[in-house]
């Protein structure tokens, strides 16, 4: 039995104030924490931390059951031993309890019996305590004689056995009337059981009975460890299980990844060789066309040069003929166009001396080019800060800026283009754009977008750019223009000769 229940509880409930100071962290502290611990926890790898918060987590859990299976083992035991203490007590001491049902006493001969039981008896070697209650709260009997007659508060222990119920729990012995036990023993297993009638199955009083619990607890104690065994080896186990198959992902993976990594670095040597070689093919190209210019001016323009000379000779021999020779005229008319073709390819093939030439200098010499063999205007716009760069850029920026100038006049149907040289975002950047005729669509292809210009030179244009690294992009619409950019990352564009 339960007495000043309610007081203690209340004396122990904790102040609001505590309870609210508790809940609520300083932003800052939380803050701080949430801090270092992202920081405690990017220095291990992605498997370190899965079997960190694996194992937290699954001891955890494991505490969870645990204890949630101790305390049910605990109930469970203590439950069973007072049931089957209150069957015995039913059994063998209600049929000397029946006088409760017309009175507040016992005979002389039932009271001789419950002494007999409660101290020749096993049941006696198990019960140290004993007390009788009738249902108006009276103690009828007890081993402690000085409690007999004494009347006691119905608590909620008592009341639950008065209406029929059993109900038992471990008392630390601080109600009024355990003062004897007290005495002897810290605490006790307590057990109230109600006493019924035999002819009707009233309730007609209750028995209050306490025992020994070491038994009791040793029983607990080893079915706990037993619990926590179980549970502890099955957590280990599962750990050991999961984080071997997370170890063995893990290092297969890193192997995937090695083997990925390496293959990307193989590759990325392949095409850097590649990009290499293609450079230096574009500069032995280069020298080629130079040759091929030097020949042509050397071989058939002087040859084309030496028949104008004999042709002219030959008319002024012949001015005395009063008939004109239209063949003479036709003749010198189809080898002085061929010179001209013969000196202007020679001189589209033939590039600047770019070594000593800056970027900026090099376009400005394209532009200037474009402008004295075509007249048009040229509005050119280059950026301060232009990187150092190879030959290999310059040839390739000059023959784009020199091929897109050549398509406006040729095709664009226009006398004016813009050309802009700009750094930003990590690359180096060419821009010519015209406001001509812009893409069209081809009659041939009539799904199809076509270019403006020679396809054969938006390839070489397109490949000389991406031999570098970079790209190259024709946007346009009819009637709008037509725009051709370049771009080359820095990184590649800033090496010198490769």
């Amino acid at each position: 039995m339960r007495q000043g229940g309610e007081a203690t509880a209340t004396a122990t409930a904790p102040p609001e104030r505590d309870r609210r100071g508790s809940l609520r962290l300083p932003p800052w502290l939380v803050a701080g924490f949430s801090a270092t611990l992202g920081r405690a926890l990017s220095r291990f790898s992605l498997f370190q931390r899965f079997a960190l918060f694996s194992l937290v987590i699954l001891l955890v859990g494991a505490y969870v059951i645990g204890a949630y299976v101790s305390q049910e083992i605990g109930d469970r035991v203590i439950n069973r031993t007072s049931a089957l203490t209150a069957l015995y007590v039913d059994s063998f001491v209600s049929p000397h309890l029946q006088e409760l049902g017309s009175g507040h006493s016992l005979s002389n001969q039932n009271i001789t019996e419950l002494d007999r039981l409660l101290t020749q008896s096993s049941l006696g070697e198990k019960i140290v305590s004993f007390k009788v209650w009738h249902n108006d709260g009276d103690i009828v009997w007890s081993r402690d004689p000085t409690l007999i007659g004494m009347r006691f508060p119905i608590q909620h222990d008592l009341a639950v056995a008065l209406d029929g119920g059993i109900q038992t729990e471990m008392s630390d012995l601080s109600d009024a009337e355990n003062v004897r036990e007290r005495v002897a023993w810290d605490e006790l297993l307590e057990t109230y059981a109600p006493v019924r009638a035999d002819a009707t199955g009233e309730v007609i009083g209750a028995v209050e009975f306490y025992q020994d619990p070491a038994e009791l607890n040793a029983e607990i104690a080893s079915s706990q460890r037993k619990g926590w065994f179980i549970v502890g080896g099955s957590t280990a186990v599962m750990y050991v299980l999961l984080v071997g198959m997370v170890a063995g992902a893990s290092n297969t993976i890193a192997r995937q990844h090695g083997n990925l990594q390496r293959l990307a670095e193989r590759n990325a040597d392949l095409a850097e060789h590649v990009r290499r070689a293609a450079v230096r093919k574009s500069e032995t190209d280069e020298l080629l066309l130079k040759r091929v210019a030097q020949d042509l001016h050397d071989g058939p323009a002087q040859d084309v040069s030496m028949a104008l000379l004999r042709l002219d000779s030959l008319s002024r021999s012949a001015s005395a003929t009063p008939a004109p020779v239209p063949e003479v005229d036709l003749m010198r008319s189809a080898l002085g166009s061929a010179l001209n073709e013969i000196r202007q390819i020679c001189a589209g093939l033939r590039l600047p001396e770019m070594e000593a030439m800056e970027l900026g200098e090099v376009i400005r010499k394209a532009v200037e080019e474009h402008k004295q063999k075509t007249g048009d205007t040229v509005r050119l716009s280059i950026c301060a800060g232009l990187p150092e760069v190879g030959l290999a850029t310059k040839i390739a920026l000059y023959r784009v800026t020199q091929e897109a100038l050549n398509n406006a006049h040729a095709h664009g149907g226009v006398t004016e283009e813009r050309v802009s040289v700009s750094v930003g975002g990590g690359s180096l950047g060419l821009e010519i754009t015209d406001q001509g005729k812009g893409m069209f669509v081809s009659q041939e292809h009539p799904r199809g977008r076509q270019l403006p210009g020679s396809p054969l030179g938006i390839r070489g244009m397109t490949e000389r750019v991406e031999m570098l690294g970079g790209s190259l992009q024709v946007t346009g619409a009819a009637g709008t223009g037509t725009t051709v950019t370049a771009t080359l990352p820095l990184a590649r564009v800033d090496e010198a000769d490769v």
